[in-house]
């Protein structure tokens, strides 16, 4: 089992393993994809956090006791020497419906303390800096995204390689750290305030952005995360059934598409840090009435079970099939779960069991995961290539208690397969 801290870097994990379903090797857009109209972009840059007339950093040598022992020097400069110490700034979000994002940069590490920022219709926000950024205040269904050059200790947020930061609207770092906000959110900044130092600001939204329309728009980029499900979950007007018990959301993503519509979601069932089940659904809508290419994973060998009922290139699709996955953290939407879980301390287990279920029509495909975890059984198994797995329909018999176990969720699905086609809307073409 891979056991992760939860204020690691993120997991970033390979591919590479069979047992995947094609549906999911797409990336995952940008939120800023699924921004609702009239959203603004707030920023605000400072050097270091902390009030302007507070107390100013010491050199390293200043904190050393006897600067006339050079021993005694190279042991303080080696204590204290590059530190880097975290201050707090604290954002005020006054209430209002105008969806915003907020982009808080600086050079030195910040908390970053957010007040009203649900009040205040925040959609995201985008922490930039050198060292490390941090943040409080902020649900588990507003996005945060990291750029920083250090490693920030951030717990739920998305960490990336790149990094920027910027107080002064006269330096190059601002014109660079515009260009990088407009390529992550698509928007130009509506507002800037940056000082070399400050604990606080205010949020101020722009006067001229209609209220009564901004308070119409809705976001539909996360629907699912940080909310409990039971029975079934919705995702634009489908019902996707679930199993049995008390199901977390972790991600809904809106992906663009120039036919129509492509959301992904997850869901984790989670008792005592430990992920007992997962799953993972894809839902793809077109206006052209086109349909979808033959669904290769529904004719894939190796499975453990599988029934096709129909696979009609750009038709009717219709199947099941059941197997093991021995990487299955390493497509977009499972990397994002992955590091979803790791935020709340759940460790990975190396093996999943997937029950996978695809159904489409002229007009909509959905895919969904229904993904076990075996070590919930004692059902350990060492870390190995999808063919060497002792999951593997070659090996398997060997192992009368993986055996019996991948029988049970083999009946299961063959069972919810049924469900899975009588709660879904009839196929239309």
């Amino acid at each position: 089992m891979q056991q992760v801290a939860a204020n690691t870097t993120q997991v970033q994990l390979s591919t590479g393993s069979a047992g995947h379903d094609e549906s999911f090797d797409v990336s995952l857009a940008p939120q800023a994809n699924v921004l609702p109209p009239g959203t603004e972009l707030h920023v605000v840059g400072v050097y270091s956090g902390g009030a302007a007339d507070g107390p100013k950093s010491q050199p390293w040598w200043a904190k050393c006791p006897n600067r006339k022992d050079s021993q005694a020097m190279l042991n303080c400069h080696q204590q204290f020497a590059g530190q880097h110490t975290q201050n707090i700034v604290t954002v005020t979000v006054p209430s209002s419906p105008i969806p915003k994002v907020l982009a808080l940069m600086s050079y030195e590490p910040v908390k970053w303390v957010l007040v009203g920022a649900k009040a205040g219709n925040v959609r995201r926000i985008i922490l930039g800096g050198y060292h490390g950024q941090d943040f409080q205040g902020v649900t588990e269904d507003i996005p945060v995204d990291v750029y920083t050059y250090d490693s920030s200790p951030c717990v739920n947020c998305s960490r990336h390689s790149d990094h920027f930061y910027a107080y002064r609207k006269d330096s190059a770092e601002y014109s660079q750290a515009l260009d990088k906000l407009r390529s992550i959110t698509g928007l130009s900044p509506v507002s800037f305030q940056g000082l070399p130092k400050s604990d606080r600001f205010t949020i101020v939204s722009s006067p001229a952005v209609s209220v009564a329309s901004a308070g119409k728009t809705e976001n539909r980029a996360d629907s699912v995360s940080g909310r409990r499900f039971i029975d079934e979950v919705v995702i634009g007007d489908v019902a996707i059934p679930l199993p049995e018990g008390d199901w977390q959301g972790l991600a809904h993503i809106q992906n663009p598409s120039s036919r129509g519509s492509d959301e992904l979601a997850v869901l984790a069932k989670i008792e005592q840090d430990k992920l007992q089940e997962m799953v993972v659904l894809r839902l793809q809508f077109v206006v052209d009435g086109k349909g979808f290419a033959r669904h290769s994973a529904c004719d894939a060998a190796g499975a453990q079970a599988a029934k096709t009922a129909e696979n009609q290139d750009f038709g009717k699709q219709m199947c099941f099939w059941v197997g093991h996955d021995t990487a299955p953290w390493g497509q977009p939407i499972f990397n994002l779960a992955a590091n979803r879980l790791v935020a709340k301390n759940v460790a990975l287990p190396d093996v999943l069991i997937d029950s996978v279920f695809h159904r489409a029509d002229k007009n909509t495909a959905l895919t969904v995961v229904y993904a076990n975890n075996p070590e919930i059984r004692g059902l350990s198994s060492p870390k190995t290539t999808w063919e060497a797995s002792p999951w593997h329909p070659k090996f398997i018999q060997r192992f009368p208690d993986k055996l019996t176990y991948m029988q049970d969720r083999m009946q299961w699905a063959a069972t919810w397969f049924q469900i899975f086609k009588a709660k879904l809307p009839a196929s239309a073409g």
